[in-house]
């Protein structure tokens, strides 16, 4: 357990400047926002393979990158302050603080920003899925389930489907998210 107020954060011009490339570079081409970028490094640094930055560039976004050469230097460094931010959450054994409301209903949003969150991460658990599973794959599933229902990636599942038409229950589902990743991580970690 480590103390809550050391854990490293990006400021809030950082978070702004880092939401904005990224919401720039999703619009000119099909790339990550800011709510996946910030799921994908959550599931590489949950996952059993050594965290590297590069995996997030190779995931996150096509080829062509529309970012200027600083841009590309400030969006990684970015990237690196945060992975370290949320490895700090993630041993600090408290409820992971996902950055996004903990629901599946939004209004104003096509796709809400809990689930690009959840894409990013199931995005990562697919890229390793043979390193996640490899141990333990019935408690990794079930302790994956919140995150796979949110991600709307398994939609066609039947049980999935049953939670979609009870909002309470989807709900529910959402909420156990924070406790799920440090629940997954923990398993693959060991501790």
């Amino acid at each position: 357990m480590s103390d809550l107020n050391s854990i490293p954060a990006l400021s809030e011009e950082e978070l702004e400047t880092l939401g904005v490339l990224l919401e720039t570079e999703a619009e000119r081409q099909e790339s990550f926002d800011f709510f996946a970028v910030h799921g994908l490094i959550t599931g590489l640094l949950s996952g059993p393979i050594e965290f590297n930055v590069r995996q997030v560039w190779e995931s996150a976004f096509d080829e062509q990158l529309g970012f200027s050469k600083d841009e590309k230097d400030t969006v990684n460094t970015l990237f690196i302050k945060l992975s370290k931010e949320i490895q700090a959450w993630l041993d600090s054994g408290q409820d992971f603080p996902v950055p996004a409301d903990l629901s599946l209903v939004d209004d104003e949003e096509d796709e809400p920003p809990l689930e690009s969150w959840a894409i990013g991460y199931m995005t990562a658990v697919l890229l390793q899925e043979e390193a996640w599973y490899a141990e333990q794959e019935e408690k990794v599933a079930e302790g994956l389930f919140p995150i796979m229902y949110a991600s709307g990636l398994f939609a066609e599942e039947p049980e999935m489907a049953d939670i979609d038409e009870d909002i309470e229950l989807s709900d529910q589902m959402c909420g156990n998210i924070p406790a799920a990743v440090i629940a997954v991580y923990l398993q693959l970690h060991g501790q």
